[in-house]
């Protein structure tokens, strides 16, 4: 598009020259591939049945630490956390009962206990009234037993055992609730994979294979999280009836069943957006061959790209499972070009042979140049830091790369064989007025520029407004309907108990018996008793607190007969470290929960409601205030554990798709520029690139919809859509400029040929998204909703909004600059 003043006319010729010389290869490549098909599709073909072989490898992992990249500051003292005291995150199963101490709900609880113990995968421990640590002192002994070792068997001693329970601090807002009407068993999955028992064979095999084993260890992946939570359904629904009412709550419950219902939904909603496109493509093309040429490119990418991950080490994460989705809109938009520029010369008269490289002449480079602008800017999330974000850099691009290898090699190649048949659209029926209609678009956008520019303007002032009222919040638990059973479980749990998710921060002396030092433990009590004080957002509070203050507490009342007024630690060093040794002589591990070998350093747990990850740093923030206020000096504090560190990485996710996105578009504003020609076309071809996206994130502020990880990501799929459609159409309307340097008659000439191929597009792509909308996962719901509004307004932006802008870039320049050469004969 020759439109810039004063460029150099040697330049625009060279510039017109090189297009033609890309498109006469396109061409060219048209016959070659018409007289040689079979080779081409028997190599084509070949690389998607290898790589089909890779599918059954590929793992779904939902795992929060695999949200930031192998050696993340946060992720490292996550491991190192979880390498010291295992597996932050517990399954709570909740047992309502009209009184849990009655012996049909004890010998019920007893059932359960002992079916989870021998019949669930991948198991550290269970915890329940049945095993739960009693501390008592008898004379000067200290007796540290099983709350149930003893059977209750007459009213009198299940009347004890009552009164012991409700009593005890230790199971307050963790296993009892006060009115005595709630239990709960905890289920503490193993911090490894299964994998790493199995290194265990190689004992005696040599050193050197033990050490590299030891050196990396697994961790319990997505997958055996879920086989250890379906095996708690499973039992739970053995034993769960009215009397004996069953709540199963809990951060792995709640990977679980997201990563469950996400692998439904995305399976159940890509075949009927697959069913969608193919239905309209029919109806579009009146053709079934356009229709199955279409889908089985698509379709090849998509294998392609998921089977390159197990190759590659990689696995589906969250954001990767958008995958399938976006290569459906980039290939289809890619196919339906060259289709429809093929099939419309080919009904006009032409024969095979030439309608097909007429159409790759036609279509082929912008094909490309679509490919190149959106794989581009897609590689700037490789610079994410979190690491499926990061991985969706990686393999969009890829799958891209290969879309278009088929769209290019395959899909000519398979024109060139398969029976096409008669076109079933009469020449005066449907095709016509569609392009009458679009035609009007077109002229009166060229004729009334400014009308259209101050209506867009307007638009977009009204979307910034939007923009300005949105909100992050990832709340994964409020994607799932009320009714869905552990949503109405985790909301019971937490009002009976307070709390069914855990902060933990790690308390780090710098000394060896650190923690033995009676002022520290009493200071670390303070900070628990400010701890539930502190009110978070949405009201947050703590339900408990756990710590080895705790445990010195319980011991000291134990050998002072227990009585409450010595329910404190004691000022006594010497007393402290003979009480610890004791407890730790009775028998008991409990310590190694709470404390390292060398009582450095240890974990103070906090129990709190569920709440979406974000307001948690709030929280967060306040506890490590106190802890600076009461904690001496040298005494350092560490946040951690599965929520802090998932908190962390919503927090990188947001600045890092931010940096993604501006890099993102600094990468395709100057390809746009070169590919265009000059700096004016360029400019203004971003404003309809960047109109989708400012339009639907107004959208999303004026309705209340926040961005979370999902809605994030739907800037990847507009960015793509948007710079495919005005890329078409810019190429083409450059063009038919260059041979006519007529704004008008380059617009009516685009849209007869790319603009029913935009059309077409969006038809299929938006009906194939809105069909998200029946999710029954709302963040599914809304991201077909707001993915099928971006490709309607990047499509009315392309007819619309690029005429009037194209219209008004070339009004004031003289016919004769920088004028070349006719139209190229060559064109069909």
């Amino acid at each position: 598009m020759q439109i810039t003043l004063g460029m150099d006319t040697d330049r625009l010729r060279w510039d017109v020259a090189l297009r033609r010389r890309l498109e006469g290869s396109f061409e060219t490549w048209g016959h070659v591939v018409h007289r040689r098909p079979w080779p081409i599709i028997a190599a084509m073909i070949a690389l998607p049945c290898a790589l089909a072989f890779q599918l059954p490898n590929l793992e779904l992992e939902m795992s929060v630490e695999n949200f930031l990249r192998k050696g993340h500051p946060a992720r490292v003292a996550y491991e190192e956390f979880r390498d010291q005291y295992g597996r932050d995150e517990l399954i709570l199963i909740g047992i309502e009962a009209p009184d849990v101490f009655s012996l049909p709900v004890l010998d019920r609880l007893r059932s359960v206990h002992r079916a989870l113990e021998s019949e669930v995968p991948h198991l550290d421990e269970v915890t329940s009234l049945l095993n739960v640590r009693e501390t008592l002192g008898r004379d000067d002994e200290l007796v540290v037993r099983d709350l149930l070792e003893e059977w209750p068997s007459t009213p009198e001693e299940r009347g004890a055992l009552r009164s012991r329970a409700l009593e005890n601090p230790l199971y307050r807002n963790y296993l009892l609730n006060p009115e005595g009407t709630l239990t709960t068993i905890t289920v503490k999955t193993s911090a490894y994979s299964s994998a790493d028992a199995e290194d265990d064979t190689l004992t005696g095999f040599g050193d050197e294979v033990l050490d590299a084993a030891s050196e990396a260890p697994t961790y319990l992946t997505g997958r055996e999280n879920s086989e250890a939570a379906q095996a708690i359904l499973e039992i739970t629904r053995r034993y769960d009836e009215d009397a004996f009412r069953i709540h199963i709550a809990g951060a792995p419950m709640m990977e679980h069943e997201l990563s469950r219902e996400l692998g439904r939904n995305i399976a159940v909603f890509m075949s009927l957006s697959l069913l969608t496109v193919a239905a309209f493509l029919y109806v579009l093309f009146r053709r079934v061959s356009a229709m199955t040429l279409s889908l089985f490119v698509v379709l090849l990418s998509i294998v392609s790209t998921f089977g390159c991950m197990p190759l590659l080490g990689a696995k589906v994460g969250m954001p990767t499972q958008i995958l399938p989705s976006f290569l459906l809109a980039v290939g289809v938009g890619g196919s339906v070009h060259l289709l429809t520029i093929f099939f419309q010369r080919y009904d006009a008269g032409a024969s095979r042979e030439d309608a097909l490289a007429g159409a790759l002449h036609h279509a082929g480079l912008a094909i490309v140049m679509t490919a190149v602008t959106t794989a581009g800017g897609l590689l700037s999330f490789v610079t994410a830091e979190i690491e499926p974000v990061a991985a969706l850099g990686r393999f969009a691009p890829l799958g891209i790369g290969l879309g278009l290898v088929y769209a290019l090699v395959l899909l000519p190649a398979l024109i060139a064989v398969v029976p096409l048949g008669p076109s079933r659209i009469r020449v005066e029926g449907r095709p016509r007025r569609i392009d009458r209609a679009l035609l009007f678009v077109g002229d009166f956008s060229v004729t009334h520029p400014w009308p259209v520019v101050v209506g867009i303007t307007f638009v977009l002032l009204i979307s910034i407004a939007g923009i300005t009222r949105l909100e992050f919040k990832y709340d994964p638990l409020s994607w799932f309907p009320e009714d869905y059973p552990l949503r109405q479980a985790t909301t019971f749990i937490d009002a009976e108990l307070e709390g069914s998710m855990t902060l933990e921060f790690v308390i780090d002396t710098g000394l060896e018996n650190g923690l033995r030092d009676p002022a520290l433990l009493r200071s670390i009590d303070a900070v628990a008793t400010a701890t539930m004080e502190i009110e978070g957002e949405e009201g947050l509070r703590a339900g408990k607190t756990i710590s080895l203050a705790d445990v010195a507490k319980e011991i000291h009342r134990a050998l002072n007969e227990d009585r409450p007024e010595f329910y404190s630690v004691t000022e006594d060093r010497e007393l402290l470290a003979q009480e610890l040794l004791l407890f730790e002589n009775s028998g008991t591990d409990d310590l190694t929960e709470l404390v390292d070998s060398q009582f450095e350093s240890g974990r103070f747990t906090v129990l709190l409601p569920y709440s979406p990850p974000f307001e948690f740093i709030g929280f967060i923030d306040a506890v490590e205030r106190e802890f600076a206020a009461s904690l001496p000096e040298g005494v350092a504090v560490h946040p951690t554990g599965v929520v802090t560190l998932f908190a962390r990485a919503l927090r990188a996710m947001m600045s890092s798709m931010i940096r993604s996105y501006a890099l993102a578009l600094a990468l395709i504003t100057p390809l746009m520029f070169l590919l265009l020609g000059n700096l004016r076309g360029g400019a203004a071809a971003m404003v309809p690139n960047l109109a989708p996206i400012i339009v639907t994130l107004g959208f999303m502020g004026w309705t209340g919809i926040p961005l979370d990880l999902f809605t994030l990501l739907i800037g990847s799929i507009a960015i793509g859509l948007a710079v495919d459609d005005t890329i078409h159409f810019m190429h083409h309307f450059r063009r038919h400029y260059d041979d006519h340097h007529d704004a008008r008659r380059a617009v009516r000439e685009t849209l007869e040929t790319t603009g029913r191929a935009l059309l077409t597009t969006s038809i299929v792509l938006s009906l194939a998204f809105f069909t998200y909308t029946m999710a029954t996962l709302t963040n599914l719901a809304l991201f077909g909703l707001l993915t099928g509004l971006t490709i309607v307004v990047a499509f009315a932006a392309d007819i619309a909004v690029a005429p009037a802008l194209m219209a008004l870039a070339t009004r004031n320049l003289p016919k004769s600059e920088g004028r070349t050469p006719g139209p190229d004969p060559r064109r069909h």
